[in-house]
């Protein structure tokens, strides 16, 4: 459970471990390791206080760190990358093929499709930009600007019918 705990007490040791044992709750893991209040009201600031001890709080650090490893650890020996992703629907579209399922091939070509970035979800559209000069304009400017945003003016371009090589101006 606990390791590395140099300097320690017992009671310390135990307290570290029921703290990250029970979701970081140091009131009940103070009272958990065997420490003495008579409630609450007593219990926390005590409890706070030991949180502060620099010899505490470096095991509960050294526990969290060592825990980021292990998961680290475990979710590399699953190996889910990209390509495991991309044969996984390379194999559920073979299947749905055989089977004339041709929603889930449709499905899985285009999940293929979002994961190389070769097609977008509309409701994923990233939109990047500076905005810090919107701070210098006053409310009246900024509403002006939205109303022209919104009833954008006509502009002129430029087509090809297809079906003529004639080009047209609008």
């Amino acid at each position: 459970m606990v390791e590395n705990t140099q300097g320690l007490t017992s009671k310390q040791k135990a307290f570290v471990g029921y703290y990250l044992g029970n979701g970081e709750n140091a009131t009940k893991a103070y009272k958990q390791a065997g420490y003495k209040a008579k409630n609450d009201n007593v219990a926390s600031p005590e409890a706070s206080k030991l949180l502060q001890n620099p010899k505490v709080s470096q095991a509960i650090l050294r526990e969290k760190a060592g825990e980021l490893a292990k998961q680290a650890k475990r979710a590399k020996k699953a190996d889910i990358d990209q390509d495991w992703l991309i044969t996984q629907y390379i194999d559920t579209i073979e299947l749905a093929k055989q089977d004339k399922q041709y929603n889930v091939m449709k499905s899985s070509i285009d999940s293929i499709g979002k994961l190389l970035g070769l097609m977008v979800d509309h409701k994923q559209v990233q939109i990047s930009g500076e905005v810090s000069h919107l701070a210098s304009l006053d409310t009246q400017s900024l509403m002006t600007a939205l109303t022209q945003a919104q009833q954008p003016e006509a502009i002129e371009a430029e087509f090809t019918v297809i079906d003529s090589d004639q080009t047209d101006t609008i």
